[in-house]
């Protein structure tokens, strides 16, 4: 088994059998670029499918929280979220980043193991 990377979590959304977090990788050598360190994952609850979601630019507007990625937007505040992909949207609820469930921590690693690291 590989070794367990150094996660921290440092946002964490929630709703319509899906979840958002945005995770970063401590410990990586100095200068590895910001899209090896930093990752939003989309998880499907259900299936436990994950995907990374292509960060393109972040901002803010209105006291909310912008990030958009190839794939869609994410608008957020302290309490609730809005994401939307393609042709769908959710709405989403934030949680603490220590309330993320231990079997997805484990998934998240697995996955970042496979899809981040060569």
């Amino acid at each position: 088994m590989s070794r367990p990377l150094d996660l921290k979590f440092l946002y964490y959304f929630s709703g319509d059998g899906i979840s958002i977090l945005e995770v970063k990788i401590n410990g990586l050598p100095e200068g590895t670029p910001p899209n090896k360190v930093y990752h939003w994952l989309y998880n499907e609850q259900i299936s436990q499918d994950l995907q990374k979601l292509d960060f393109k630019s972040m901002g803010t507007k209105d006291n909310q929280n912008y990030r958009e990625f190839e794939q869609g937007e994410l608008w957020f505040d302290t309490s609730k979220a809005k994401l939307k992909l393609q042709t769908q949207e959710f709405a989403l609820k934030v949680h603490a980043f220590s309330s993320v469930p231990e079997s997805l921590v484990l998934h998240i690693q697995d996955f970042l193991h496979q899809n981040s690291l060569e």
